[in-house]
């Protein structure tokens, strides 16, 4: 127990033999235990906190003296050069092996030499600091703290000039004796602590590498230098070998094919797709990858109209059929070994995207087709054509251009005075869903369409409008990706969106992209775009012309599960490596996250299984979704069934509920086909068309009962908002 104690617990004669000062006592450290010592009451401290009060300034100015200036300073170094000296021929006659403490007693003796002559200009200590130091190096040789280690040693270095001129001090002489021992023990103990914390650790490879950092070991424990600096260094190395600093290069198959690119360019509703559709229908095999889970699926039953076998797969669900001899699917989900025909890959320009922008990347790089179509907005040209170069693959290109004229409006618009073929875009849930029941409070029938909208409600808001029961669409941003409506006129009601990270300006791209929805060929011969306010930003963003696009978003490989180190780490280290120009690494944020999160709650998966897991798609920030996840995870683990979440049945279900709910049922069935579990697609397409089948009903005849209202303004609440009053006024309220 005392010798615990000891360990832990400093003296007041121990603090002064370190230089501490009744004073310094006082002033920066709490007040101390006592504890019983030969029969009497003794304070101590302990020595955590000990050693934070020297690390601050106030003790380093205190408890120092002035810094050795002319003669002082010039024999202050003539001094650290003798006992440099002096030590080196100690060490060079100690008996050594070749054994793991030796080596790391090594790298402390060639540390202890390299700071001797900065530590010779530093502030001199007094007497007692010196007895005290030098004392406590003596001391490592039967007690070494591993951590405290380097602190210990600094302290010899700041004290052991002092033996140069009093080579003769019978301390000095106990030091010259025991020196290398003392190096020997230490750092003995300092590996038995570290291998029993990391058993698994290749402490041997370290002390081996001719590049060792010994200049750090004055400043950290052998066990940070090898978590911080020693694995770092062998990730980097396996990443280097297993995976090309050229993105290109980590596809050999498709670089083996003679790939030939067709550029389709140009803006909204130029027919760039169809271009690229139509020699899709005619192909043997084929491939169709979207942005959206919902242009997918259209794909997918357009080439099944037209007579063509098509699966269809994204995060959400799939539909695999025997006989296919296509498959429409999310960019994600492309299948790199499989070959076909022709290739057509939509939205190019969502390379650059930070997030998905990857699957792109991937795309073009690696898929196996002669033929590859890329539809893409006018911006992503040079991009793209760099990267086809880069492959050794030809290209031509195909401009299209609108064959309806796209007008801006030379005054605001009264969005209660709307008219037929009329959208009006505003950029949040509520506000839609607000501004629809506006407009059907006055008699008009809006189409709604929003991000979050499960895509059986959102098709049948689309019949609703193509079919002419609704005269008007309502949406968000959501309508500027693939929704080909007969719009006549799109009027932004707002001029800035929140991104996920702040609420921020449009940029002059999705004012194009979402205006350019307007004047659908074949039925209108002009196209729209107005404003009920800032018309001014809206005519300049479409006037704007768009900066090309400078980088691709590159991800990582599944080859990173190759290197035989922690995950987490392998992906901090593949974030850190370099790459060729356009490229930039994907931000992985949220794989660090969730891994992060899946250990915590106690998990223990492969590096496999956590890969696979951050990869669900799904909104890990949802408290709710998390769960569920967790839940999934836990039984997966344990063996058992996961099972389609319910929903309860004997009560009124409210818009965020359903739309939560599908959710859920999204990640069920991406989260049972990543791990290989069962699942019944019958049951769980029949529960998904109930439930959008009841949300449209919302939208059609309850969604005033799922909208509240601040009384004291009129605007529209949050959904999730617990208050009876907005934020504005509750404010002004308690002013």
């Amino acid at each position: 127990m005392g010798k615990s104690r000891s360990k832990k617990q400093l003296t007041p004669g121990q603090l002064r033999s370190q230089g501490w000062t009744k004073s310094l006592m006082n002033t920066l450290l709490p007040k101390p235990r006592y504890r019983h010592f030969n029969g009497r009451s003794m304070p101590v401290w302990e020595r955590e906190d000990v050693q934070a009060a020297e690390a601050t300034e106030t003790f380093q100015k205190q408890n120092l003296g002035a810094k050795p200036q002319g003669e002082a300073g010039r024999a202050a170094q003539q001094a650290a050069h003798t006992v440099a000296k002096a030590l080196a021929k100690l060490w060079k006659q100690a008996e050594k092996d070749d054994s793991l403490a030796w080596t790391l007693a090594g790298h402390y003796h060639r540390a202890v030499l390299d700071h001797l002559p900065a530590a010779a200009r530093g502030r001199m200590l007094r007497a007692s600091q010196i007895t005290g130091y030098l004392g406590s190096f003596l001391g490592l040789e039967k007690r070494c703290d591993g951590l405290a280690l380097p602190g210990e040693l600094t302290h010899f270095v700041q004290a052991a000039g002092w033996m140069g001129p009093n080579e003769n001090a019978p301390l000095a002489g106990h030091v010259r004796v025991r020196y290398a021992r003392v190096l020997h023990a230490a750092a003995q103990q300092a590996i038995d602590q570290f291998t029993q914390a990391q058993p698994e650790a290749d402490l041997a490879g370290l002390l081996a590498r001719e590049d060792f950092p010994t200049q750090q070991l004055l400043s950290r424990p052998i066990g940070t230098i090898y978590s911080v600096w020693y694995i770092p260094q062998i990730i980097q190395k396996s990443l280097n070998v297993l995976i090309a600093l050229n993105p290109k290069d980590e596809y050999p198959e498709a670089r083996a094919l003679s790939r030939h690119f067709i550029l389709h360019l140009g803006g909204t509703n130029t027919g760039k797709t169809y271009a690229g559709f139509q020699r899709l229908k005619q192909a043997r095999t084929g491939v169709y990858l979207a942005p959206l889970r919902l242009l997918a699926l259209e794909a997918q039953e357009a080439l099944l109209d037209a007579g063509v076998d098509c699966s269809l797969t994204t995060g959400e669900e799939e539909d695999r059929r025997e006989e296919d001899t296509h498959v429409a699917a999310t960019a994600e989900k492309l299948n790199l070994k499989a070959r076909y025909d022709v290739a057509v890959i939509d939205e190019c320009q969502m390379i650059a995207d930070p997030h998905r922008g990857y699957a792109w990347t991937r795309a073009i790089l690696g898929v196996q087709a002669p033929e590859v179509h890329l539809c893409a907005a006018p911006e992503a040209e040079h991009l793209l054509r760099r990267i086809i170069d880069s492959c050794g693959d030809s290209y031509e290109i195909e401009y299209h251009k609108r064959k309806t004229p796209l007008l801006c409006m030379n005054h605001t618009v009264d969005y209660t005075r709307i008219q037929p073929g009329d959208a009006l875009i505003t950029f949040s849930k509520v506000g839609v869903l607000s501004v629809a029941e506006d407009l059907r409070q006055s008699g008009k029938e809006p189409a709604i369409i929003y991000g979050a909208l499960p895509y059986s409600t959102r098709r049948r808001q689309m019949e609703g409008f193509l079919q002419g029961r609704m005269q008007y669409v309502v949406s968000t941003d959501a309508i500027g990706m693939g929704l080909n409506l007969p719009i006549r006129r799109v009027i932004f009601m707002d001029t800035e969106k929140f991104d996920g990270v702040e609420r921020r300006e449009l940029k002059p791209e999705e004012i194009q992209q979402i205006a350019g929805r307007a004047g659908r060929f074949g039925m209108y011969d002009k196209g729209y775009v107005g404003a009920t306010q800032g018309l001014s930003f809206i005519r300049a963003g479409l006037n704007t012309v768009v900066p090309p696009l400078q980088q691709a978003v590159v991800g990582f490989s599944d080859l990173v599960l190759m290197v035989d180190f922690d995950l987490l780490e392998v992906l901090t280290e593949w974030n850190k490596m370099p790459t060729v120009e356009p490229y930039v690494k994907l931000d992985i944020t949220r794989y660090i996250t969730l891994i992060s999160k899946i250990r915590e709650q106690g998990f223990t998966l492969t590096k496999e299984e956590e890969l696979r897991a951050a990869n669900i798609p799904f909104d890990e920030t949802d408290e709710a979704l998390r769960e569920l996840f967790f839940r999934f995870l836990r039984l997966q683990q344990q063996g058992e069934p996961i099972e389609q979440p319910e929903l309860a049945q004997d009560t009124a279900h409210t818009l965020p509920e359903l739309e939560l709910y599908c959710r859920k049922l999204d990640l069920y069935f991406s989260f049972a086909k990543t791990f290989g579990c069962p699942v019944d697609e019958d049951a769980l397409y029949d529960q998904r068309e109930d439930v959008a089948e009841e949300i449209n009903e919302i939208l059609l005849h309850r969604l005033k009962n799922n909208i509240r209202f601040c009384p004291l303004c009129g605007k529209a609440l949050p959904l999730h908002h617990r208050g009876r009053v907005c934020d504005a006024c509750y404010r002004r309220m308690r002013k």
